[in-house]
């Protein structure tokens, strides 16, 4: 699926000038990440995200990162312990898309809306003789609202929130701090 929307992506602008277009976009977020799993618990998290997205008209683009953080569980019998887990235990990849609303030369504001995945380790098994542990996967929606402050003409200042709906096991709520470059 992740193949196919960036084939997509690709092929629906192949040939089209940057006045046709926008600005292609890498970015890099620090984000911090506080979420609720809907049969108990909480999670803590904090961690790095690689973004990338391409306008493809005046104001849309296509979007999707990846992210590695470090979470802790807190309030639930299925978090594991930190000694239990590796250090980047969360995995995030979102792919969706966005809408401009607001532009200036120095500011933009922009609305997103995409598919949230989320993987990180927990305890899938606690049975009297019989523990087992693995990564545990959940699917949602993401809506985010995200601000970008241009420092020169390519390299930006990024500030965003965004609010996972909780659609199966996890709602969450992000603040995010980083820098985007366009080209």
């Amino acid at each position: 699926m992740l193949l196919l929307f960036y084939c997509g992506l690709v092929f629906t602008t192949y040939g089209q000038t940057e006045s046709d277009l926008g600005k292609n976009n890498l970015t890099y977020d620090y984000s911090f990440y506080q979420g609720e799993r809907a049969a108990g618990g909480e999670i803590l998290s904090q961690g790095f995200v690689l973004g990338f997205s391409r306008y493809l008209t005046k104001k849309v683009y296509g979007d999707i990162t990846l992210g590695f953080m470090n979470f802790e569980g807190r309030n639930s019998q299925f978090f594991l312990d930190p000694e239990e887990m590796s250090f980047l235990n969360m995995r995030i990849l979102t792919i969706g898309g966005g809408y401009d609303i607001f532009q200036s030369r120095e500011f933009i504001l922009s609305g997103e809306l995409a598919y949230l995945r989320q993987s990180n380790e927990m305890l899938l098994v606690n049975e009297p003789n019989y523990r087992e542990t693995g990564i545990s996967i959940d699917s949602s929606a993401r809506l985010r609202l995200k601000s970008r402050f241009f420092i020169t003409e390519n390299l930006q200042g990024l500030i965003s929130y965004s609010h996972g709906f909780g659609l199966s096991r996890y709602k969450s709520d992000w603040l995010s701090l980083g820098i985007g470059y366009s080209f």
